[in-house]
């Protein structure tokens, strides 16, 4: 009887185990959707709507690679255009031309004309924050061109140029060129009250007949509105103050008009905030270990005194880069560093009577820049190929 009991509530259980199986009732069927992989926002002809560009997959042909531009039959996307007047309006008129859902999963990164990010994003990115299939990390840019130009320039390795503009964003990041920035990090700094969020630049680049796509630059926002650009002196100097170099070269001139490279090894930066009777001061320290990556000259660096003098060298190059970023967000009256943010933490009761008057502070702030760069291997040759003289 035992065992007989025991096997109908096995039974049972089985049976009430099956019937709370369902289906995936939220699967998407990939032949009624439209895959992004890009997004472009521009201002439209009629002040009063949006132009979107989507760079859609064509699931067909995703795993070809092809060199023709994104709206060839042969390419393995397409990218379409519309206008709204909002982003969802514009959006709702692509689904009812692919009679398909976007699906926004997969979206590598979101561009903004220039026009459009002078004149202010937070309506446009609204719908990006709202949406449950958008990643927070999608990749954020800004380009002086129009958006569904830098979209339709085809990629040479990857199939799709969304793609491509990912791994190059990943890829400029990893050797400290750029300040690389997601939605996550830019809504971040848009909320903070003092902060000024930054986004790479990204421009064609039309070279012996081959057309590329390069980042370099960074914009510098107002609140949601560009305000101006720091070049890429001044874009390195911001990713040093800010603890963002781990990779790298840095270049430094040698006597003579020759020339070193130092390969970035470890670095690590800390912005420490102070106020006494003199007003406020922000002290920036910054460490850096690197080795002897290349050098133009024939002179033996390889030596205590050799070493100290590319060190001193090196600490002068980041120190300029710096300042350079500070005189550039001092003319933008733009907080692009978080001093301010650095003040509220540690200075929490003092900070409510400096907020108000924040950008006239940041004006006149003393900053004072602490550079500690230390050079540990010189590679595998001890001495420069001097060829003999006969």
């Amino acid at each position: 009887m035992e065992r007989k009991r025991k096997l109908l509530i096995k039974s049972v259980a089985v049976i009430l185990l099956v019937l709370n199986l369902t289906g995936c009732w939220s699967a998407h069927e990939l032949n009624k959707l439209a895959i992004v992989m890009g997004v472009g926002i521009d201002k439209s002809k009629n002040e009063e709507k949006v132009h979107v560009t989507v760079q859609v997959a064509k699931v067909a042909q995703f795993n070809r690679t092809s060199n023709s531009s994104g709206n060839s039959s042969n390419s393995a996307y397409a990218n379409l255009e519309q206008e709204g007047g909002t982003i969802v309006e514009a959006l709702e008129n692509f689904t009812r031309l692919l009679d398909r859902r976007l699906l926004y999963s997969h979206n590598q990164v979101i561009i903004f004309s220039k026009e459009a990010a002078e004149q202010g994003i937070s309506d446009y990115i609204d719908f990006f924050l709202r949406n449950r299939d958008t990643r927070l990390l999608v990749w954020l840019l800004v380009s002086d061109q129009k958006p569904n130009e830098i979209l339709s320039v085809p990629p040479i390795l990857e199939a799709i140029s969304g793609v491509k503009i990912g791994e190059l964003i990943r890829s400029q990041q990893k050797i400290s060129i750029i300040p690389s920035v997601d939605l996550r990090e830019f809504v971040t700094n848009l909320m903070s009250k003092t902060t000024a969020p930054v986004v790479p630049i990204i421009r064609i680049q039309s070279k012996e007949n081959q057309t590329t796509l390069f980042i370099e630059e960074t914009a510098v926002f107002k609140k949601d509105k560009m305000i101006g650009a720091l070049n890429k002196q001044e874009t390195r100097g911001l990713l040093w103050a800010t603890d963002k170099v781990k990779d790298g070269d840095v270049f430094i001139s040698l006597e003579n008009g020759k020339e070193a490279s130092i390969q970035v090894t470890r670095s690590k930066s800390k912005i420490i905030p102070k106020i006494d009777s003199k007003g406020v001061n922000i002290t920036v320290e910054i460490e850096t270990e690197g080795d002897l990556q290349e050098q133009s000259s024939f002179e033996d660096l390889v030596n205590p005194k050799g070493f100290n003098r590319i060190e001193e060298i090196e600490e002068a190059t980041i120190k300029e880069e710096v300042m350079r970023s500070v005189e550039r967000a001092k003319q933008l009256n733009a907080d692009i560093f978080g001093f301010g943010d650095a003040l509220y933490k540690h200075y929490p009761q003092k900070w409510k009577s400096i907020e108000k008057n924040w950008d006239d502070i940041f004006q006149d702030i003393n900053i004072q820049i602490k550079i500690n760069a230390k050079l540990r291997r010189n590679g595998r040759i001890t001495k420069p190929v001097v060829p003999k003289e006969r």
